[in-house]
């Protein structure tokens, strides 16, 4: 119940109301007394003889308790699957003909083709959803046509093949891409996936023009080779079909390419940072940020991030203001200081960012990474030294006490540690021809967090001139 919205509240305490789903007036009495506890006590926590004694009137009946929370949960189930057939016609369509066909109403079942096959010409979103509909479809249509003529059912065993074709290939191409994306975020091989069992398949005539099918083998030419030819193509195909894709699949779209660019980001790829900036201003444009009411948090410090580190502050403002109240209500303030602090950080305004920083809870690791990280930044422009060596050495220890963390994130940011130590102790203790060493080494790492920062923080130390000045010297006096 604690996952439920205010609207799925009303609908399941109707749902539990009906006699035809639920006869038991216990269950109803359980329920309200849950609803008690949890929206006008908000109660984090309440034991079972409360429980009891509110709707029983005694404390003793935990085993009948136990017994009504179990029917209880039976029917949420059900209330739970009920609405998510609801929410996808196509699957009630099909049951609603397989059991037509079951009874053998053929001439009921042939209207109801009739109707479905008009209603999905009219679709223009068409996504991986759609393509299993239609295959659906095109199955329960030529049992039909079996049913009724079987000599004259080879159209539609056609159709039925052909259907089955363009949803294989939509639904084998994200799970190459899964795969992928998987190999390339934890660094390790889990075998060989063969592309080459889909040529033949691509080739047909109703699937090589398909858009979804052509958008899908980009992606994985992209992230499987990495080549600049394949992501513009994928940036021109999404901008010529991105609206005749379903919301919630476009965004697992620009979460791959979103992905791809972050990492080519960290790998030193410095330029897609800009790309990565007009991907972010599509989404928000196109409004596809978010699959349900909520938009990520993650999401929000991503592209507030990004902003803060090319320079569009104001953009970034703008879209933390008009967005804030679409992140959820339990961690939008949380959401709201870590960005504030990051637009005052890049801005130089140390302070203010230590202010907004104070503000913020503890949420997940995405953003204790990123909370760390601006502080530890901030302590080395305030020179707060102290502070500074504390939380680099905690940090360090953070980082490696997270067991389930991408091994490259985890290289990231302790490499980041470790280099902005030396920078520090640089900037204490001097040692001007450690300075160019440690540049080669910050350019040379393959992954690290905020390397264009590190940088410039080494570029900034009096020694670096100097470092600079003998090395011309140097090459002056070899000639």
């Amino acid at each position: 119940m604690k996952t439920f919205s205010d609207y799925d509240l009303k609908q399941f305490e109707r749902f539990i109301h009906s006699p035809y789903h639920n006869r038991s007036q216990q269950c109803i009495d359980v329920f309200e007394a849950l609803k008690y506890y949890m929206l006008e006590m908000s109660a984090t926590s309440f034991t079972k003889q409360e429980l009891s004694e509110r709707v029983f009137k005694d404390t003793k009946k935990i085993n009948t308790l136990e017994v009504v929370l179990s029917k209880l949960t039976r029917l949420a189930e059900d209330f739970i699957a009920l609405e998510r057939l609801n929410r996808q016609p196509y699957m009630k369509q099909h049951l609603l003909l397989e059991e037509l066909l079951e009874r053998q109403n053929l001439e009921y079942c042939g209207g109801i083709i009739k109707q479905v096959t008009n209603q999905q010409k009219n679709i223009h979103k068409r996504g991986e959803e759609f393509y299993f509909g239609k295959y659906l479809l095109a199955n329960d249509t030529y049992k039909y046509t079996f049913l009724n003529n079987k000599k004259g059912s080879w159209g539609d065993l056609n159709k039925r093949i052909h259907a089955l074709d363009e949803f294989y290939l939509i639904e084998r191409l994200q799970l190459l891409c899964d795969a992928e994306n998987y190999k390339s975020l934890y660094l390790t091989e889990y075998g060989k996936y063969e592309t080459n069992i889909l040529a033949p398949l691509l080739e047909l005539d109703n699937t090589k023009e398909n858009p979804m099918i052509i958008l899908w083998r980009t992606i994985l030419l992209t992230i499987r080779d990495e080549q600049e030819v394949h992501f513009n193509q994928l940036l021109n195909l999404i901008d010529k079909y991105y609206l005749n894709i379903p919301k919630n699949e476009l965004l697992s779209i620009y979460t791959t390419i979103t992905n791809f660019c972050v990492r080519k980001f960290i790998s030193g790829y410095t330029e897609y940072s800009q790309t990565l900036f007009s991907i972010y201003k599509k989404q928000a444009e196109q409004g596809v940020l978010s699959h349900d009411r909520y938009i990520p948090a993650q999401l929000i410090k991503n592209i507030v991030s990004l902003c803060a580190t090319i320079g569009e502050f104001r953009w970034a403002e703008d879209f933390l203001e008009s967005h804030i109240n679409d992140v959820k209500p339990e961690i939008r303030d949380s959401v709201y200081h870590y960005n504030k602090a990051m637009l005052a950080f890049y801005q130089k305004d140390f302070q203010s960012a230590m202010e907004h920083l104070n503000k913020t809870e503890k949420m997940d690791l995405s953003f204790e990474l990123g909370r760390k990280t601006v502080l530890l930044r901030t302590y080395y422009e305030l020179k707060e030294s102290l502070a500074f060596d504390a939380l680099c050495k905690s940090f360090r220890e953070y980082v490696h006490s997270q067991k389930g963390m991408p091994t490259r994130l985890k290289k990231a940011y302790v490499n980041f540690t470790s280099v902005l130590r030396k920078i520090e102790r640089l900037r204490q203790q001097g040692g001007h021809h450690k300075i160019l060493p440690l540049l080669e080494k910050i350019n040379n790492y393959q992954f690290l967090t905020n390397k264009p920062w590190l940088i410039e923080k080494l570029k900034e130390l009096p020694a670096y001139k100097r470092a600079l000045k003998e090395q011309e010297m140097a090459v002056d006096g070899g000639r």
